[in-house]
């Protein structure tokens, strides 16, 4: 699984993928005459490669050591560059949630998850600040999307405020076995909306979308609880 936001890394060329992946392996940043060397390429096919990569943002330069001659540098992977290899994230945290849940409990679990998705609204509650209700439920949408999901929001009949549909769950494997997962984004978008938030569907119980209605304002008391 990569970062959210970045691209798979199937999405490369072949030989881009097999460039970074050289970069990913070497301890040292390699120059481009010791890229073309190992891959079998031409100096000026390396260093288009490279040009693209750093202009996306996946690789970026750096200054070697000097031997008495001309400066050089050589190519490493940036941060991003690093996440678009595959990561067991999942596997880490089904592992954790499973230990929590056997050790504490279900309740317990889910206060957690509530924590968490609290924490997460604190941290983007300037997103949404100072804008009228719509504004922040279009703010709120925007975020689901940052973050994976494929989100939009559509009215709903005799109602004052839209639902808002996510079309994939992006945690549906911990989900699937562990329902307190949910509650995380229950908080957050409790959080970020200043309303109680309903989750009236669910695709991991049998939903063809995620569903949620905003209900009543939350006052201070609700939101510090």
């Amino acid at each position: 699984m990569s970062k959210p936001g970045l691209p798979p890394l199937a999405a490369f060329s072949d030989r881009q993928q097999t460039l970074m992946r050289r970069l990913l392996a070497a301890p040292e940043p390699l120059t481009a005459d010791s890229l073309a060397s190992r891959l079998g390429l031409s100096r000026n096919a390396v260093d288009q490669h490279l040009k693209n990569l750093e202009r996306d943002g996946y690789v970026e330069r750096q200054t070697l050591p000097s031997t008495g001659g001309r400066p050089s540098h050589g190519w490493r992977l940036t941060a991003d560059g690093i996440h678009l290899f595959p990561k067991h994230y999942a596997m880490f945290s089904d592992l954790l949630i499973n230990m929590i849940k056997d050790q504490s409990g279900g309740e317990v679990l889910g206060r957690y998850m509530e924590s968490l998705g609290a924490s997460l609204a604190d941290q983007l509650r300037e997103r949404v600040q100072g804008r009228s209700e719509a504004a922040r439920i279009d703010a709120l949408v925007e975020l689901m999307k940052e973050v994976g999901y494929e989100a939009d929001s559509q009215p709903e009949p005799g109602a004052e405020l839209p639902l808002i549909d996510a079309h994939n769950c992006i945690y549906h494997h911990l989900a699937s076995r562990h329902e307190e997962v949910c509650r995380m984004d229950l908080a957050l978008m409790e959080g970020l909306s200043g309303r109680q938030v309903e989750h009236v569907e669910c695709m991991v119980r049998g939903g063809t979308v995620c569903r949620f209605r905003l209900g009543r304002r939350l006052t201070d008391s609700d939101e510090s609880s």
